[in-house]
């Protein structure tokens, strides 16, 4: 089955795709290179005969018979590297190893001729040889041949060679192309693997990298990073599912305690107040549940599309005017510092109300006397506005559990140097 798998994957598809274009090119390229070379062989070849047999036709010319047989014999004796046949006009030899084909008779070109049967054991056919005719001024004519299997060995060679250089490069590829597909197949598992686990609920697995910085390598790079991201808000979910199910009770049963104190006496002042209570910590309750609904539709990108350009300076004023005379009442100053434009494209209403969070929380957890700053500024990053005081701040151990939701953290009493300060950048 394993196997089955190795061949069936895309790496190894590719492999036997491109071994197999490799294969057909460098068999075009043998053929090519085999017939080029075999050409040039046979060509050399011929010529060497030819030349030969010029140089012989020379010496006829020049002596005649009595001066070209003694040559014949010398030649032929001294292992020359030729065959040589001298024939008379009517077929009988005169002189050398070669003779003229049984069928046939005196002419001019080139036949396949054969060697002398005295010059061969009995055992052994006479060697074929490729040979020249040319005929003579007395009616006499001229052999010059050569082995035809000399060249044909070197041929024979560069064939071998080639077929095992084709077989070395198919057994290379295929065993190339296993490998790869072992470790692509591997790698998909791994990835296989990990999801299942994920989707068993254990988020802290994660996709293991490898050492080659490659496309696959860079996926589960990404993937990992996708999964960071889910199970970071899988866990915000989880605690704001409890923060919620835990923190309303207060104020719910507060509530419900003015409902049942207006029940039982509803004709009174302190009945209406009960009721009146109830219903700002009801409206409450409620602006908190819209304002996590409308958080999780902006991070769910349903909300995005109502982004309208803005400007939060002008909010952020808008705000702190609202918040003046509170900051007033409990002995604060509550000073603003906008002078330049912060803008953007986002929601009012919640921009509105995170900045109202921030100086509810200056007011609510600062004793009197403290200043309160809502500034702004333009960044190279882009635009930050801050809500600064110079309270108590926060504790360095309880920093980290500040940004969680639904927190409370006991108040301080000194007032430290350098001023806490809230902070929101874009």
């Amino acid at each position: 089955m394993s196997r089955i798998r190795l061949l069936s994957t895309a790496s190894f598809r590719l492999a036997g795709l491109y071994l197999a274009l490799f294969t057909a090119s460098a068999l075009a390229l043998g053929a090519f290179v085999y017939f080029s070379v075999r050409h040039e062989i046979l060509t050399d070849f011929d010529e060497r005969i030819a030349e030969e047999s010029d140089a012989l036709k020379s010496a006829f010319v020049d002596g005649g018979r009595d001066r070209l047989a003694p040559i014949i014999d010398a030649r032929g004796s001294s292992g020359a590297g030729f065959a040589y046949g001298f024939v008379a006009s009517d077929g009988k030899p005169i002189t050398g190893d070669l003779r003229l084909p049984r069928s046939g008779t005196a002419g001019n070109g080139w036949i396949e001729a054969q060697e002398n049967d005295g010059e061969e054991p009995p055992e052994s056919e006479p060697e074929v040889i490729r040979s020249l005719i040319t005929p003579l001024a007395d009616g006499s004519s001229l052999l010059v041949g050569d082995e035809r299997r000399r060249s044909d060995t070197i041929l024979t060679g560069v064939l071998a060679a080639f077929a095992w250089a084709v077989a070395a490069t198919l057994a290379m590829g295929t065993i190339g192309g296993l490998w790869l597909s072992a470790q692509f197949l591997g790698r998909i598992d791994s990835m296989r693997q990990t999801a299942r686990r994920l989707m068993d609920g254990d988020w802290s697995r994660r996709i293991p990298l490898s050492r080659t910085d490659d496309d696959l390598t860079a996926l589960a790079r990404i993937f990992n990073r996708l999964f960071d991201r889910i199970e970071k808000l899988l866990q915000a979910n989880k605690q704001v599912s409890a923060d919620i199910a835990h923190d309303p009770r207060k104020p719910l049963a507060g509530v419900l305690r003015r409902l049942e104190v207006a029940r039982d006496d509803l004709s009174s002042g302190a009945g209406r107040d009960a009721i009146g209570d109830a219903i700002s910590d009801v409206e409450g309750v409620l602006d908190t549940f819209n304002a996590l609904l409308r958080i999780g539709q902006i991070e769910a990108g349903a909300r995005r599309a109502a982004f309208r350009p803005l400007d939060l300076a002008e909010v952020a004023r808008e705000v702190a005017e609202a918040f003046a005379p509170a900051a007033e009442d409990e002995g604060k100053t509550l000073v603003t510092r906008l002078d330049v434009l912060l803008p953007l494209a986002g929601d009012k209403e919640l921009l509105a109300q995170m900045i109202a969070n921030l100086i509810d929380n200056a007011l609510g957890h600062t004793p009197a006397g403290v200043r309160i700053e809502v500034g702004g500024e333009r960044t190279a990053a882009g635009i930050a506005l801050s809500v600064s005081d110079n309270g108590p701040g926060v504790a360095p151990a309880d920093v980290e559990r500040s940004f969680s939701v639904f927190i409370e953290l006991a108040r301080r009493t000194a007032l430290p140097e350098p001023a806490s300060v809230s902070r929101w950048s874009r």
